[in-house]
């Protein structure tokens, strides 16, 4: 017994020291082969290859987009040096979070405060300085239709794209277009559905009342006012009233005697029009159920209601109060012509 136990051992060490060779042997044979000894950076390259055929992802640029004057416009790369030639832009571009990026702007942007800090003033409104813009070294210019009488001098200079919204609805078209200019779609689209929730709180107000006549004023003498295709024609009917110059064509010059024919409830005026309630008190107007009754109104930020850009709901909100005050709850205090006597 003790024979056989010794005869299966000694079986045992003889299969390990077989396999033991075996595997040296194999080893060796390994060794005498060529071998590559890859980096970290090859394997990486080698199992990215081998394990993925991605596409590389298309940059952002170029992009062609057609702007507010029907043409087409390509950006060659992401602009880092833009020309604003309307405070309206301006703002739009503070609203966006591409305000770092703006080199030039008017005399006449002031919003927000201190927007002139650091940028050089290249002009007016109307009459843009060539040479200064020029000096800038932009590589992209944003205007309205104001300047497509310049457009040859400034596509010498850089791109030029026209944003020239006319009422609410092409106001969110605009914001869309230089958020896709940009890079900032998804900045643009939470400014566009913020606003269109304020409009919406609004006319939630205002659903289902009647819609009193308004006159507004943007100009006093000579008498100019907001008609179809103006966004303040856009913002009075947001705000439940009815223009009485709807019938008008963008800003139109009309006569005392007509506005007086038209009777509105409701006169409202730009705080740039020029105008005191002296004027108005003193004048054929006198006459309208807006007089009579006390329904004069003055815009306190007459900027916001005159830019086409997000600051507009502000301005809605206070139409509102002037032409459904008891939609909120409140009576807004009007202007009243001083009682003789």
């Amino acid at each position: 017994m003790k024979k056989s136990k010794l005869l299966g051992v000694l079986f045992l060490v003889a299969i390990v020291f077989v396999s033991g060779c075996i595997g040296s042997s194999s080893h060796t044979q390994n060794t005498s082969a060529p071998s590559t000894t890859l980096s970290p950076t090859q394997t990486q390259t080698e199992t990215t290859s081998s394990s993925c055929n991605c596409p590389k992802a298309k940059p952002y640029y170029p992009i062609t987009i057609t702007d507010f004057a029907g043409r087409n416009v390509t950006i060659e790369k992401e602009p880092e040096r833009i020309v604003s030639l309307a405070p309206s832009i301006t703002e739009t571009l503070y609203f966006l979070g591409a305000l770092d990026r703006v080199v030039g702007v008017t005399k006449f942007d002031d919003f927000p405060p201190g927007v002139q800090e650091g940028r050089t003033a290249v002009g007016g409104f109307s009459d843009p300085n060539i040479e200064v813009i020029a000096s800038l070294k932009p590589d992209l210019i944003l205007g309205t239709s104001m300047h497509l009488k310049y457009l040859d001098q400034l596509e010498k200079i850089a791109p030029v794209i026209i944003i020239d919204p006319k009422n609410m609805e092409e106001v969110y078209e605009a914001i869309g277009l230089l958020g896709k200019v940009l890079n900032k779609r998804e900045k643009a689209d939470g400014v566009i559905q913020f606003m269109k929730a304020e409009v919406s709180s609004v006319e939630f107000r205002v659903a289902n009342k009647t819609r009193p006549r308004v006159l507004f004023i943007s100009w006093w003498n000579p008498l100019y006012v907001p008609g179809n295709d103006t966004f303040q024609d856009s913002l009075i009917e947001l705000a439940g009233g009815e223009n009485v110059f709807h019938d008008a064509k963008g800003w139109a010059q009309v006569s005392l005697e007509e506005a007086v024919a038209r009777n509105p409830e409701i006169i409202i005026l730009s705080a740039h029009a020029r105008a005191t309630i002296d004027d108005i008190c003193n004048s054929p107007l006198a006459n309208t159920d807006a007089v009579k009754n006390g329904g004069i109104y003055f815009v306190s930020d007459d900027n916001a209601i005159s830019r086409p850009g997000p600051r507009l709901v502000d301005a809605l909100k206070e139409l509102s109060y002037f032409i459904h005050p008891e939609a909120y709850g409140y009576h807004f205090q009007p202007v009243s012509c001083p009682v003789e006597g």
